[in-house]
């Protein structure tokens, strides 16, 4: 965003956290109260037509907050993360700062680092890479780069991984985020582990009673890519339309497949971005809760 940048930088707000942690709840309520614009940093909530997997805002919360990053891709396309910081310039062009929530720590440090740590695409190692497996893949990304690995918000992407290995040369000995350092601090929420595993249990759950299955079944209808068809939920959903799960297995998969989501971003969060850690059980309620991550913005609010 720094090519764009004039006399008065864009600024932003930024809360992060795993999975089922708040985040979303708190964002809409503080976006409400100040009339800040909303940006989604959720690489899945990019997708039109999948809605009730990505808990994505309802159109209520999006009637009362001008949201951003959202809605901006049909399941059948790829989306690259620079498509996402193209789509949410818009947010940053009011006069209010935007408050920017999500799960995918890859989104949240490219628009706080930019993308020129990027490494050029090694056509080579695509063209390998096509005639590999995914087990193949994954092998070699955890051998080349096991840190960055583990990190992963989607190790089961071949595009991810492909990437991983493409940046693998320049992430030195202590495989980890040489920018790090020069990051701005974020906000981010933690919850604690039983109570995390609760909400994601009841979370999944939900998702099936508001009608997970028949929203997957009309999304069969498409060519979808290969991050939408392999989304979690979504691909426990089509094993039930197939026959190759039940409903019961479907959700426990589901479940496992959050838990693991959840500790792959926290890892992300700890290992790629400076982030000062509210505890959300120190708080009674949403608003105590919201006040507290209020006052953590007005310390940090970040100019990108």
């Amino acid at each position: 965003m720094a090519s764009e940048r004039t006399t008065t930088p864009p600024q932003a707000y930024i809360l992060v956290g795993p999975t089922a942690s708040g985040k979303s709840t708190i964002a809409q309520l503080l976006a409400e109260k100040t009339a800040a614009p909303l940006v989604s940093a959720d690489s899945m909530n990019i997708y039109r037509g999948m809605d009730i997997g990505t808990a994505k805002p309802t159109a209520k919360e999006r009637g009362t907050v001008a949201y951003h990053g959202i809605d901006l891709s049909e399941p059948s396309s790829a989306y690259s993360v620079g498509d996402w910081l193209n789509a949410i310039r818009p947010a940053f062009q009011g006069l209010e700062t935007p408050i920017v929530a999500g799960g995918t720590g890859l989104y949240v440090k490219c628009l706080l680092a930019g993308l020129t740590e990027q490494p050029a695409a090694d056509k080579a190692l695509r063209a390998r890479a096509e005639k590999m497996t995914l087990n193949e893949l994954q092998a070699e990304a955890r051998a080349a780069a096991p840190k960055a690995y583990a990190a992963l918000s989607d190790p089961e992407n071949p595009r991810r991984l492909v990437r991983l290995l493409e940046k693998a040369p320049t992430l030195g000995a202590k495989d980890s985020n040489p920018w790090k350092k020069e990051l701005p601090t974020v906000i981010g929420l933690h919850v604690e582990r039983e109570i995390l595993l609760k909400r994601i249990a009841v979370r999944v759950n939900q998702m099936y009673a508001d009608g997970l299955i028949e929203e997957a079944r009309g999304l069969m209808n498409f060519s979808l890519s290969t991050t939408a068809e392999k989304a979690i939920g979504y691909a426990e959903a089509f094993a039930v339309i197939k026959n190759e799960m039940t409903e019961a297995q479907a959700k426990e998969r589901t479940i496992i497949r959050t838990r693991q989501l959840a500790k792959r971003q926290m890892t992300w969060f700890r290992t790629q971005l400076n982030v000062e850690w509210v505890n959300t059980q120190e708080f009674q309620g949403l608003e105590e809760l919201a006040s507290e991550v209020s006052k953590g913005w007005k310390k940090a609010r970040i100019i990108l």
